[in-house]
């Protein structure tokens, strides 16, 4: 019997260390609150379709990055998203805005799609950024691309939006590119 308990209690230590491990990896809301806003914008084929998502960034911390504010907006419905977490973060492969639709008379919110992802025919979702420490460094031999949004001039982005810090004023967008390999 007083093995059975000794057992318990050791089980018992090593479930709250491994809680308590994992809780402090856990870092997201950790952070210093943020202030401002910042747009996302999802530019489409047909300029006429292109959105754009204005965040109030007091909702989230220095801690958080671009994936983190997506997820809270598609929570919201205010964005929707296609894609896969790998190796190097979030992989977006369509990126839409959510619509009201109607089944039976009844109305219910559905995913929307403005920019997808057709591998086959060599189109790809890209993002760029305004914030020029996160945009694409030119090298010899390769000039980053770049798209225009209302007057401003947008650089890919070096990194992924599972990287991307949250900054006041910040545009980032989401566009199709051509990959002809």
């Amino acid at each position: 019997m007083k093995n059975k308990k000794c057992l318990l209690c050791l089980t018992l230590i090593v479930v709250l260390a491994f809680t308590s491990f994992f809780a402090a990896c856990d870092k997201r809301g950790d952070g210093k609150p943020l202030e401002g806003s910042m747009t996302i914008v999802i530019l489409a084929e047909d300029e006429t379709q292109t959105k754009a998502v204005e965040v109030d960034l007091s909702k989230f911390t220095d801690s958080d990055r671009l994936n983190d504010v997506i997820d809270v907006l598609a929570a919201e419905q205010k964005l929707c998203y296609k894609g896969s977490n790998g190796i190097y973060g979030m992989y977006y492969t369509a990126m839409g805005i959510p619509v009201e639709a109607e089944y039976n008379g009844e109305t219910y919110m559905t995913d929307s799609y403005i920019i997808e992802e057709n591998a086959s025919a060599g189109k790809y979702v890209y993002l760029f950024t305004s914030v020029e420490s996160d945009q694409l460094k030119v090298t010899e031999g390769y000039t980053a691309q770049s798209v225009e949004y209302e007057g401003q001039k947008l650089v890919e982005a070096a990194k992924g939006a599972s990287f991307l810090e949250l900054t006041d004023g910040a545009v980032v967008c989401f566009s199709l590119i051509v990959y002809a390999g």
